[in-house]
């Protein structure tokens, strides 16, 4: 409204063509060309053109802004535009009148349409609230706070796990297997990290708390791979046409599609297995080529985290430069409670309240859904786009955080996933390769529903992934045509979790290595590990040979030192004496499903 104001202004006080051009320019990217159109003007269509072409370039940069955060390149087509059409020689005046009104008229109707579409949203507010009132029992069936460990994982479960251990366990600075397409949208190589990471958690989680060994190393690559500069060095650029500012820091403001994206990604790993390897004071390290370090650990990434969330406008934190998406800050949230659950911190205590209130007011429309993301800048929120995964996969997180509004939202969410409604209501674009395909929309619509206890929306979104992604097996890795690594990523989420998995993972973390026998080491792929859980001192597990079958060397750990112990199960029984570290090392065959149960004798 003060731009129009002004425009009108200049053009009422000032004769000049040029600054009228100018003044039109203001109103509309482009306008200012249209002071060349006029009945005897022989250049109108020339005129028309070019501010068609100018609107076009707007739009564009527009869309650049939101890919890349780059908020400078849609005031720079903007501005140039109005220059370009002020430095005309021949101005004729039949726009100077029409272009301000039009452009009036144009904000009346604007506010006209968002008032109409506010009263929409409160209608379908009343019927949302009318039908969940309406429910005589839950629709999501009862969730957990805590999970029993320890259930088997399928051999097919198996092979797609093999196709993230193929690419984690390769060495820290080769990326074989992974999609480098663009750094600055959702195929980000950081967003496979992470998926990979979140995967192995909550598979160790529910399946093998009970070993260490390759899910260990595993992990600890996938952070290392987090600080190649490759990953991140984006950010210098985007901060530079985002903020305005030259810092290479990844971490201190705006950027939590790597800095909360990564304290997940290691709070859930310490969660899962009990260690707090990045905890140490320097243990993780972002250096540039020219020497230049920024060193941090898990504790200064929830603390910069936290507060940036304190001085926060809207109560929750741009993902990337101007743009605050709700399922990245769902992320960063688990984060923050996950590190307080472990370490007896109180960082979520002194935000939650704003959180909750801003996430309610500002994130949620009028009727009933969530805002994909918004402007931080404008405050202008995107439309409905991403189909009904950019609605249900933010629950999965949220519900380690607020479970009451995640399993309200996934409520009124479930009416769109009907056995006839699933394939129309999500996305046909597959978010980690950008190519035509609904499985990261089928794979994380089911992770959620996983979570959030509703086995029967999962099982239809998983059916119809195998119907239309079909896996093949090659070297026995599981693989899907079309589909992302970040597609089989959520995947093995969905196949591995339970109700509640993550819930209990982010608020009952592990504090510590199993009490009793563990598996401290196995080779990888000559055993795969598809059960290991250890109760009231015995340690239950189950291997699969990875390549052929024949003697597998294993270690165990967490033994009474210099006792005596008996392994049972497919290998028969042999007796075996634990060393004074408290470790074992031996050989047994693993042909097939084997099974092996150690505990302790007399």
């Amino acid at each position: 409204m003060c731009v129009l104001v002004l425009v009108t202004g200049l053009i009422a006080a000032s004769p000049r063509p040029d600054v009228q051009a100018f003044a039109l320019g203001l109103v509309v990217p482009g306008g200012g060309f249209l002071a060349w159109a006029g009945a005897e003007n022989t250049i109108s269509i020339l005129a028309i053109s070019l501010f068609a072409i100018s609107l076009l370039a707007f739009l564009l940069a527009l869309a650049i802004w939101f890919a890349t955060g780059n908020i400078l390149l849609p005031l720079t087509v903007w501005l140039v535009t109005a220059l370009v059409a002020a430095g005309a020689e021949t101005i004729w005046r039949p726009a100077l009148d029409i272009v301000p009104v039009a452009a009036f008229l144009a904000l009346g109707l604007a506010y006209g349409a968002a008032t109409i579409a506010w009263r929409l949203g409160i209608r379908r507010r009343a019927r949302l609230n009318a039908y969940l009132r309406s429910l005589e029992a839950p629709a999501v069936a009862a969730v957990p706070e805590t999970n029993t460990a320890g259930d088997e994982l399928s051999h097919e479960g198996l092979r797609l796990m093999r196709l993230l251990f193929d690419r984690a366990l390769q060495p820290v600075e080769s990326f074989e297997g992974f999609e480098w397409i663009d750094q600055f949208q959702t195929a980000a190589v950081r967003y496979q990290l992470n998926f990979m990471s979140y995967a192995l958690s909550i598979a160790q989680s529910v399946h093998v708390p009970a070993f260490h060994g390759y899910f260990r190393t595993a992990q600890e690559n996938l952070v290392a791979k987090q600080q190649d500069h490759r990953i991140w060095r984006y950010w210098q650029l985007e901060n530079l046409w985002g903020n305005l500012r030259t810092s290479a820091d990844t971490i201190p403001r705006d950027n939590i599609m790597l800095s909360g994206f990564l304290a997940a990604q290691i709070a859930y790993h310490h969660g899962a297995s009990g260690q707090r390897t990045f905890d140490a004071p320097g243990s993780l390290v972002f250096e540039r080529p020219s020497g230049e370090r920024y060193v941090y650990s898990l504790p200064t990434l929830i603390d910069a985290l936290a507060r940036q969330y304190k001085t926060s406008e809207y109560g929750l934190l741009a993902c990337e430069p101007n743009w605050i998406y709700p399922l990245c800050n769902t992320i960063s949230a688990s984060a923050i409670r996950a590190f307080d659950a472990a370490n007896g911190t109180a960082h979520c205590d002194a935000i939650e309240d704003s959180f909750r209130h801003r996430l309610e007011t500002e994130f949620i429309t009028a009727g009933g859904r969530f805002v994909p993301f918004r402007s931080s800048v404008t405050g202008f929120p995107a439309p409905m786009i991403g189909g009904a995964v950019m609605q249900a996969f933010p629950y999965f997180f949220l519900y380690a955080v607020f479970p009451d509004i995640a399993q309200r939202q996934w409520l009124v969410l479930r009416r769109d996933l009907t056995e006839d409604g699933c394939r129309r209501a999500l996305w046909p674009i597959d978010v980690g390769n950008y190519r035509f395909s609904r499985a990261s929309s089928y794979a994380a619509t089911a992770a959620a529903a996983v979570e959030l206890g509703d086995n029967e929306v999962a099982d239809r979104l998983l059916s119809l992934l195998d119907e239309e992604c079909p896996v093949t097996v090659s070297d026995h890795v599981a693989n899907r045509s079309n589909a992302s690594l970040w597609a089989h990523s959520v995947e093995l989420i969905a196949r591995c979790g339970r109700a509640g998995t993550l819930r209990s993972l982010v608020t009952s973390p592990r504090s510590s290595a199993p009490s009793g026998p563990f598996i401290q080491e196995a080779t990888y792929p000559d055993v795969l590990v598809a059960k290991a859980a250890n109760a009231n001192g015995v340690l239950s597990s189950v291997l699969y040979p990875g390549e052929r079958s024949g003697k597998k060397a294993l270690t165990i750990g967490g033994l009474a030192p210099n006792n005596s112990y008996v392994a049972t199960g497919a290998v028969g029984e042999f007796r075996f004496a634990a060393d004074t570290q408290g470790t074992a090392r031996f050989e047994l065959p693993v042909d097939g499903r084997t099974e092996l149960q150690i505990e302790r004798t007399g």
